[in-house]
């Protein structure tokens, strides 16, 4: 299972402890932005998740970080985009290739390839929930919100 696919379960089961509210779907507004590491696009993509600060009803915003550093967000739906309040932000970051699959009882053809540098490889507490030192405000409008991580947090 490659990084993306493990960020992505992950985002979707932080969603589903979240849940939504008895009364239906909470409004959320667009929310899209570019991730950098050091000035640059974030190396490799992954994966962004908006962990709510205080309890609040709706599902947890999610999204792929794209390898230029992009991301949309999205709810209930890949794109639509975040509820209002404040999150603490946590980024996952893809560091290798999946394998290329093989027919069923052969060996896999090679290890999966690291395919992000030390040098590029953002520090491990931008992807802890509790620790993350990323927050972000969605407020009730339409919003680019840009992070720009450092080596050093």
């Amino acid at each position: 299972m490659s990084c993306r696919h493990v960020a992505l379960a992950l985002l979707a089961a932080l969603s589903l402890l979240l849940g939504c509210s008895p009364s239906g779907q909470v409004k959320v507004y667009p929310v899209k932005g570019r991730v950098m590491f050091n000035g640059k696009p974030m190396v490799g993509g992954g994966g962004i998740s908006f962990v709510p600060k205080t309890e609040q009803a709706g599902k947890a915003p999610g999204g792929i970080i794209n390898p230029d550093g992009t991301y949309v967000l999205g709810t209930y739906s890949q794109d639509d985009g975040s509820m209002a309040g404040d999150f603490r932000v946590v980024i996952f970051q893809e560091t290798v290739q999946e394998p290329q699959p093989t027919p069923d009882g052969a060996p896999p053809a090679a290890a999966a390839p690291a395919t992000v540098a030390a040098a590029d490889r953002i520090p491990h507490v931008y992807s802890m929930e509790r620790e993350s030192p990323l927050t972000a405000k969605v407020e009730p409008k339409p919003q680019e919100i840009n992070f720009d991580l450092k080596r050093q947090p």
